[in-house]
């Protein structure tokens, strides 16, 4: 069709149809319905992309935040929770609302999230008799276009793996604070019941595949662990007494000892609190936490670099590794001894079985 004949057969129509009117409304709706509905996605997940990346940031700073306190405050910081009333628990799982100024773990959980963090004993997926890894599992819960979406990051926290202190002493010295200068002993052997007249030293550790204390004579290894709570004790026994059963009776008795190494109190120096054990050849210190008042006069501080110790309890004598404490006086709080104010450390309370 030429120019001529289009322009003949444009003239020739007789101006809009009804069908024409139609087509185009059909037209104009489609397009407009399109582009909403292209506007309401791009809303919808730009709104998601921000919800998401507000309950991702929640979880990744409360785990962060979580590694920054002791092993031990994760589980008395979400109690705490409980007797403010901004968290509900079920089983081990913390319930905690978002609104208002809502804090956990330093974070502020903002309304229209829901949190649940759930904290648990484990090690390699079995629950374990030792409190020594906690599984900290939290997930934010946010409401978009009308569905329940949830972001669920996890981290494993291992109890804080401390030098350990001033390996317990067999050292005369060191013995006769458990039996006197005038006592002969020695330490327990496979011949020790046929030996009479002297006092045997008889270290003691847990057997967990018996359930039962037994006396132990490898002590190269580590027979103990001050960081679960776990400290040396020895029993000094009569020679006809070694072969029996070490009862309740006897580890609390007057024949059961434990090993204080050198320590310390520190008021405020710390973000735990702080006890501190004390190394005999050098000035390091590990830092953890005391929860009651600290005793003024045992109170040490850094000079130059090296710590000052109190002369008034008992384990601070110049280059000494620590004393062998009576069983009983780890519970003499009327006395406030070195035993006592280590039970009630980050150290303690001693783990009975």
């Amino acid at each position: 069709m030429n120019k001529k004949q289009f322009t003949e057969e444009l003239n020739s129509q007789k101006g809009i149809t009804g069908a024409d009117v139609v087509l185009s409304l059909l037209i104009i709706l489609t397009t407009v319905g399109v582009i909403g509905m292209i506007y309401a996605n791009l809303v919808i997940g730009s709104k998601g992309v921000e919800r998401k990346s507000g309950a991702t940031r929640m979880t990744t700073n409360i785990l962060e935040n979580m590694a920054q306190i002791h092993y031990e405050e994760m589980a008395e910081q979400l109690d705490a929770l409980l007797t403010q009333g901004i968290a509900t628990k079920e089983g081990n799982t913390y319930h905690i609302i978002g609104g208002g100024s809502t804090k956990v773990f330093q974070t502020t959980i903002p309304k229209g999230y829901d949190i649940k963090i759930n904290l648990e004993n484990s090690y390699g997926g079995q629950s374990t008799g030792y409190d020594l890894v906690k599984k900290a599992t939290v997930s934010a819960d946010y409401t978009l276009d009308g569905k329940t979406q949830t972001v669920t990051l996890s981290k494993v926290f291992e109890r804080e793996t401390v030098r350990e202190c001033n390996s317990p002493n067999f050292s005369k010295e060191y013995v006769e604070q458990m039996v006197g200068a005038d006592v002969n002993y020695e330490m327990y052997n496979a011949n020790s019941q046929n030996t009479g007249g002297i006092k045997i030293i008889c270290p003691i550790q847990y057997d967990p595949v018996a359930k039962k204390y037994k006396i132990i004579t490898e002590t190269s290894n580590l027979w103990y662990s001050y960081s679960n709570k776990q400290w040396a004790r020895v029993l000094v026994l009569n020679p006809e007494d070694v072969e029996k059963e070490i009862t309740t009776e006897i580890l609390q008795g007057t024949d059961s000892y434990v090993w204080i190494p050198r320590f310390g109190i520190e008021n405020g120096k710390d973000s735990f609190g702080g006890t501190h054990f004390k190394y005999k050849a050098t000035d390091y210190a590990i830092l953890n936490a005391y929860n009651q008042q600290p005793v003024p006069n045992f109170i040490f501080h850094y000079i130059d670099s090296n710590m000052s110790w109190s002369s008034s309890r008992g384990i601070e004598e110049e280059g000494i590794l620590g004393k062998w404490y009576p069983y009983s006086e780890i519970t003499n709080s009327a006395d406030q001894n070195p035993a006592y104010l280590l039970n009630c450390s980050q150290y303690g309370p001693l783990l009975e079985y």
